[in-house]
């Protein structure tokens, strides 16, 4: 049942965050050629804003979501009950804070803002209305947990597919015809609150019994538990927004938003690959979660290694298509010449992309085996070195010195996690598994270095042939090498057995 769970998440997400890559690529062109590089720059700029808002909501989402695991594994109806009307009152009470909190920044939006051409009111409207759609969806989107943690995500990635092909349309079309940003985002505003709101009474529908029994209280430990644990995520779920979102804020804040805008381009393409497993690893960790509440701790350990494994196959070919394929794809069929970066930009950004794959089975088992108190530890030391080492370099360096202290963070990250979860959960070494991490990573660079040199050698510029061929073989070259390499180790051996098992259950 949890392969079976962890298959239909996987599929859905994944045709759900292909969806969105492929409308968003084609809303960053429109709006880059209609609008120009300062608003991809500006919107880039104003989003990581409202996301860093958002952080305080993050805390309560996942304790409530561990808790679910476990009551909805035992039928608990009325655990479950009193768990969802903490999240719907502590969800209101998100929304109006991020609504004040958004509105006190307001004055000051455009001081991030480094040599634009924007007016302050049109940098202030976009803001607001970026504000407001957040704000809007914490009001109407809590439902989605429970679906989540009675491991149906499918439902919320198809939600979410409807929700993103509308509302990149809506940007598409009336940025092309009409060249106006703000009654994009109004629409958007309206799509997203309607079909938050089909989900609200499909969940209705689904469990009853969390209409009919709402005043049903928590008890007074479990609430202690939850609230002294959300406190840790809250940190820790800020360190990480602080790790993603600042990036853009600097470059634009020291450098220019043009070149913001121009960044903003490479970093949509590895976000995309990064949200693409973010998304499997998320429809993954539910049965993840279910599993672990078993407590066998040598199956865990043995898990851990496979998903680890499977993460690692997938990182190998994306890394290698990113280095050889990113600049031609900017250059030669998505933008134009005037929006390439140099190679130093780009090599930074796959190394970035790589540490944050590899490092998602570690963050995956952090939060399923519930040790948010360690997590919080480990969040505030990569944060502060993201923010020093970025702030430190981003002059001498320029982008390349922002993202040297993003791969500085990740790397902390990794290797603070595995060592946590090892001492504190497993209780064992984790000498083999930074020996398999040491492993994977060196042969990624190998295969990578490889690809790049031979795409290099026999691509012909602006030939729709030769760049298919190139995707084939960024694709093909790691996938034979691994293969060749690890073709009789169990961990190998165990993904076919998990294919073998999901072919005789069809």
């Amino acid at each position: 049942m949890r392969l079976k769970n962890i298959l239909r998440n996987s599929f859905f997400g994944m045709i759900s965050q292909f969806a969105l890559i492929l409308f968003g690529f084609f809303s960053q062109r429109v709006m880059n050629l209609t609008m120009g590089e300062e608003l991809v720059g500006m919107n880039s700029v104003i989003s990581n804003i409202v996301a860093i808002l958002s952080v305080s909501e993050l805390g309560i989402a996942s304790a409530i979501i561990f808790h679910l695991y476990g009551a909805l594994a035992n039928q608990d109806k009325a655990k479950i009950v009193s768990l969802m009307n903490l999240y719907r009152k502590a969800y209101y009470i998100f929304a109006t804070a991020i609504m004040v909190m958004g509105i006190c920044i307001m004055p000051f939006v455009h001081l991030f803002l480094k040599d634009n051409s924007f007016s302050i009111s049109y940098i202030r409207l976009i803001y607001f209305l970026w504000l407001a759609r957040t704000a809007l969806s914490y009001l109407l989107s809590y439902k989605r947990s429970i679906l989540i943690a009675d491991q149906k995500e499918y439902i919320v990635s198809i939600i979410t597919l409807f929700i993103n092909v509308f509302n990149y349309s809506i940007v598409i079309a009336i940025l092309t015809f009409w060249q106006n940003y703000q009654l994009a985002l109004f629409l958007n505003i309206i799509v997203q609150s309607a079909l938050n709101l089909w989900i609200v009474q499909y969940v209705n529908r689904k469990y009853p019994y969390l209409k009919q029994n709402r005043k049903v209280p928590l008890e007074k430990g479990m609430t202690k538990t939850i609230f002294r644990e959300i406190k840790n995520i809250f940190i820790s779920r800020l360190s990480s927004k602080i790790l993603v979102s600042t990036d853009n804020l600097i470059i634009s804040s020291f450098i220019s938003v043009a070149i913001t805008g121009r960044y903003a381009n490479y970093s949509l393409i590895s976000q995309s690959v990064c949200n693409v497993m973010l998304t499997l690893s998320q429809a993954v960790q539910p049965s993840i979660g279910n599993l672990f509440t078993e407590k066998n701790q040598e199956k865990n350990y043995q898990v851990l290694r496979q998903i680890t494994f499977a993460f690692f196959l997938l990182a190998s070919f994306c890394c290698a298509g990113l280095m050889s394929l990113m600049s031609i794809f900017v250059t030669d069929f998505w933008l134009r010449k005037s929006s390439q970066l140099d190679t130093e930009v780009v090599i930074f950004c796959v190394i970035n992309c790589y540490l944050f794959v590899i490092g998602l089975p570690a963050a995956m088992v952090m939060t399923v085996s519930g040790m948010f108190d360690k997590e919080r530890n480990i969040s505030i030391l990569y944060a502060m070195a993201n923010l020093v080492i970025s702030l430190l370099l981003v002059k001498p360096f320029g982008i390349t010195g922002v993202l040297l202290g993003t791969s500085a963070s990740y790397l902390i990250q990794i290797i603070f996690r595995i060592r946590t979860f090892f001492r504190n959960y497993l209780h064992k070494s984790s000498n083999i598994y930074l020996l398999d991490i040491l492993q994977y990573t060196i042969l990624s660079c190998l295969e990578t270095a490889a690809a790049f040199f031979l795409v290099n050698r026999f691509y012909q510029e602006k030939s729709l042939l030769s760049f298919l061929l190139a995707i084939l073989l960024c694709v093909a070259l790691p996938s034979i090498i691994n293969l060749l390499i690890f073709l009789k180790s169990w961990r190998m051996q165990s993904i076919f057995l998990m294919v073998q098992e999901t072919i005789r259950n069809r």
